[in-house]
């Protein structure tokens, strides 16, 4: 036999991550003022309401794209940006709508009480997320910890939990000294 092989290596890119990052950055800017002027003046409203529900899909985008890179760190980042800025300009845009006269206060409530559901579910997501990742590490430390023991001899290990061999030897039986040992015919 030859020598053992090297140990792999992980490969090392941190340019993939930043121009993931960039890409999401063009492609959310490009779509907002895509929205923001295909809709006249008096639609400005709801091209907000729009801008806002893209936000939140683009926070979505970029939390699924953290498994593309090794180090998330951009798109995590990139994702709570969008998460903030999708809820910040839905909850602004609906709260000021009977201000500016789009929207009276009875559907102005009912927007913000939709725009609450959905901010509860997310973070009652993220929550439920978060335990999950978690638990996941304390069962790599788990791993790790095994990992890092010796292996057991396999003549040892198959000696030890053969279903033949009883774990402790059985109790000597009470004999009498006046009767012998019983004799095979």
């Amino acid at each position: 036999m030859g020598a053992p092989s090297p140990r792999l290596q992980p490969v090392r890119d941190r340019w993939s991550g930043w121009v993931l990052t960039v890409l999401f950055l063009v492609t959310a800017v490009i779509l907002f003022l895509l929205v923001y002027y295909a809709l006249p003046g008096n639609q400005h409203f709801f091209a907000l309401v729009v801008i806002g529900i893209l936000a939140l899909c683009l926070s979505l985008g970029c939390y699924m794209a953290e498994s593309f890179s090794r180090d998330p760190t951009a798109q995590r980042s990139l994702a709570w940006g969008f998460f903030g800025m999708g809820f910040a300009v839905l909850f602004l845009t609906i709260g000021l709508g009977p201000t500016y006269g789009v929207l009276s206060t009875t559907w102005m409530l009912v927007g913000l009480l939709f725009t609450m559901i959905a901010l509860v579910v997310t973070v009652a997501l993220i929550g439920w997320r978060g335990r999950a990742v978690r638990a996941t590490e304390n069962q790599q430390v788990a791993r790790q910890a095994w990992r890092q023991e010796s292996a057991p001899s396999a003549f040892s290990y198959a000696a030890a939990n053969s279903p033949s061999v009883p774990a402790t030897a059985p109790p000597p039986t009470p004999s009498s000294p006046a009767s012998p040992p019983p004799r095979s015919p």
